[in-house]
């Protein structure tokens, strides 16, 4: 997770500014970014599916993380847009084989008692924070020429490793039920709530996570602080993971996201009207509870509503259409959006924040089963 979620840091914080040294409009940029995030929709499924019919996870992960290493370097000699574009949507592919995977085998582990899921999870969110960091003072000493190199080794640490990670020893067969049953979740009113708030809340970090980089950048911000005003996000995001899940289960789903789009509507204002680095910083403390908060709600509700022999279903849905799909789409809007009215983009963002609000009431009165299924102790803490 450190290896991957480091590797991420590099994507999510440095990307844009090679794109753009390339060549590369902020149009283009929001286009291909938005492409390879429409690929993994479509791609993680299959990845997940090879590996059911395997039953070998690592050597799937190994295999993805070994394409997105070609796909890095390929970048070090391209120039033209559709070379680029075309060579990142395959890079979307292969790397969606990695957080899915990852997170399965996690959880599988967890369900044997052979591991807890929160210290592996929060291990990746720190390697975020220190790669976004010292990812930026790289930059500011060799230049953005260096950015494939640093993805190449990211991807190369992760298919190495993948290959020697424990596999739980009763993996879960694949399911052999018909394709369209599982969408019977879709019906639950609850879970219909939870797509929409994350939808809303989540693909507001969509402008965030594509053109910050940019948009600090023009302000006059240094890559290297840069950088760090990414990473600050992350410090509180591991504070989170860490020591947060008494206030986690005090707030449940609606307190949950109703701090998520309260404070989402707060940042993304700030951020659209200041450059001012006393005032940045602490706004992207935020991300904590925009980004992490909304993330927990999502869990407890699928958790409390959803049925267990459902559960793997819902979990894919949610990635598609809570996380991905809207991620995806606001950030091919965003790279229009910021060519037109520049950092005035992140009123947009939170205007999708408050739109979530009036689901808070709503999302409060979701039912809970009467005997969800029990965890074993710690899996997921």
């Amino acid at each position: 997770m450190a290896a991957m979620f480091g590797t991420f840091a590099v994507i999510g914080s440095f990307l844009s500014l090679f794109l753009a040294d390339r060549g590369l409009s902020a149009a283009q940029i929001g286009t291909v970014f938005a492409l390879s995030s429409l690929v993994r929709l479509f791609a993680g499924p299959s990845w997940g599916m090879l590996a059911d019919r395997l039953g070998q996870r690592r050597h799937v992960m190994a295999a993805g993380a070994g394409l997105a290493v070609c796909t890095s370097l390929s970048l070090l000699g391209a120039h033209d847009f559709l070379l680029i574009a075309a060579i990142l949507v395959c890079q979307g592919a292969a790397v969606a084989s990695l957080g899915p995977l990852s997170d399965s085998l996690a959880l599988g582990l967890a369900r044997e008692g052979r591991m807890t899921y929160g210290p592996p999870r929060a291990a990746g969110s720190a390697a975020f924070m220190l790669a976004a960091a010292l990812g930026g003072q790289v930059l500011a000493a060799a230049g953005t020429g260096v950015v494939p190199l640093l993805l190449a080794g990211g991807f190369l640490a992760c298919c190495l490793i993948a290959l020697h990670l424990p596999e739980p020893a009763h993996p879960a067969p694949a399911r052999k039920s018909r394709f369209t049953g599982g969408f019977s979740v879709l019906r639950l009113p609850e879970f219909r709530l939870t797509l929409l708030s994350s939808a809303l809340v989540q693909g507001s970090h969509a402008a965030f996570y594509s053109f910050a980089p940019l948009h600090w950048r023009s302000l006059g911000i240094t890559d290297g602080t840069i950088g760090l005003l990414i990473a600050v996000g992350i410090v509180a995001e591991v504070a989170l993971f860490m020591w947060g899940r008494r206030l986690v289960d005090y707030l449940g789903p609606a307190g949950l996201t109703g701090c998520a789009a309260a404070a989402g509507v707060l940042r993304w204002s700030v951020t659209a009207v200041t450059g001012d680095l006393l005032i940045l910083f602490p706004v992207q403390a935020l991300h904590a509870v925009t980004f992490a908060f909304q993330h927990q709600s999502a869990m407890l509700m699928l958790q409390r509503v959803i049925p267990h022999e459902r559960a793997s279903t819902a979990q894919a849905l949610y990635g598609a259409l809570g996380m991905g799909a809207p991620t995806g789409l606001m950030t091919f809007a965003s790279g229009f959006l910021y060519a037109r009215i520049g950092g005035k983009l992140y009123f947009v963002m939170a205007l999708l924040c408050l739109l979530a609000l009036p689901l808070v009431p709503l999302l409060a009165r979701a039912r809970r089963p009467a005997a969800p299924p029990a965890s074993p102790p710690g899996a997921l803490g």
